[in-house]
């Protein structure tokens, strides 16, 4: 709530008395509108502790909120629109979450093209192109062409999103949600300017962002599934960490695009939680493409050469060494993306942040 009266304490000058000044019936906003239009900011300072006392204004009210911009908020604000609720989405990055963005989308846009040129290299052997030696060695690929040209398709992707949400009826609020003390959601804008809204209902759809592995000493030197796509140039040697579907995904599609690719896992196989069959297809099929796979072993070190950029990469404590390396990619898990001030509106959380 407003109060009618905002009484408010203005320390100026040294050689001037503390004033009083008493608005009546003003919002905070309008306020600071009537502050600076009474040229007070030249010569006062706000008393900061008494504006953070006061009560954070409640932009709207929606009937349900969604945090998260991603798949599953979509939907649901969506759907709720439809049904007539005054809906809000709040959306950190880009429309769309992971799928569209940094996941599904993209990285099938990126396995496209590496599966064309494993294809093109075939053609000889149909009669095709024997003009033109199709072989690995002559293979390239113009990666700053292609990354341009996928940003541009995600992009479009991002509008059509948005261009749904307005068709039904949902707002859109570009920040960072969390929740309150009060319980409600206060959403920190790109602007540095914050607001915050209250709900009857709120979905948090949120999903995961990638695990880093932050007691190998140098990790901070790798990058995430998400930072793959931001990378600007093609590498000409990268090192995957990790068995899961990710790392195998974007370690086929180094390899494919002719990029000298090292794969290393825990285990013998990779997909470890899939059937058996299919982990030792793949790890058997990987090796005999020439991915260099390193079994059984861990990342215990990553050094980086101030003056080439470069990464070596320690393996098993030193039993393995890979040098030269342009981009080391960490694949080793995500987790739950929160922050979120959870514990203001009684959600609880175990050890691992999943919640109870």
């Amino acid at each position: 709530m407003i109060p009618s009266k905002l009484e408010l304490i203005f320390k100026e000058d040294k050689d001037a008395k503390v004033s009083k000044v008493l608005f009546q019936n003003l919002t905070y906003l309008q306020y600071l509108d009537t502050y600076k239009s009474i040229n007070l900011m030249n010569n006062s300072k706000i008393t900061t502790n008494i504006i953070n006392k006061m009560a954070p204004i409640i932009k709207k009210h929606y009937d349900y909120i969604v945090i998260g911009g991603g798949s599953g908020g979509v939907a649901s604000s969506r759907r709720a629109a439809s049904y007539g609720a005054k809906t809000l989405i709040i959306e950190g990055k880009r429309l769309g979450g992971t799928c569209v963005n940094v996941g599904c989308v993209p990285k099938k846009v990126m396995w496209n093209a590496s599966d064309l040129a494993t294809r093109v290299l075939q053609a000889n052997e149909y009669g095709l192109f024997q003009q033109f030696p199709l072989t690995k060695e002559n293979l390239t690929f113009n990666w700053e062409q292609f990354k341009g040209k996928r940003d541009a398709y995600v992009e479009r992707l991002n509008g059509i999103y948005e261009r749904n949400l307005g068709k039904d009826g949902v707002d859109i609020a570009m920040g960072w949600a969390k929740f309150n003390k009060d319980g409600n959601v206060e959403v920190h804008k790109p602007d540095n300017t914050v607001d915050v809204y209250s709900g009857d209902n709120i979905l948090v759809a949120t999903g995961g962002q990638p695990v880093f592995p932050d007691n190998i000493p140098g990790y901070e030197h790798g990058i995430s599934s998400d930072g793959f796509f931001e990378i600007e140039h093609q590498p000409k040697k990268v090192v995957v960490v990790g068995a899961g579907y990710i790392g195998i995904e974007l370690a086929g599609v180094f390899h494919g695009l002719n990029t000298e690719t090292h794969l290393v896992i825990r285990g013998e196989t990779v997909l470890r939680k899939f059937d058996e069959s299919i982990q030792h297809t793949i790890t058997d099929h990987y090796v005999k493409e020439g991915i260099n796979v390193h079994k059984l072993s861990k990342v215990t070190k990553i050094t980086k050469n101030p003056d080439t950029k470069k990464l070596t990469v320690e393996i098993n404590n030193g039993a393995e060494i890979v040098e030269d390396v342009d981009e080391l990619l960490w694949t080793v898990g995500r987790r739950s993306l929160l922050g979120l001030g959870l514990e203001n509106v009684g959600v609880k959380l175990n050890e691992h942040e999943q919640v109870i």
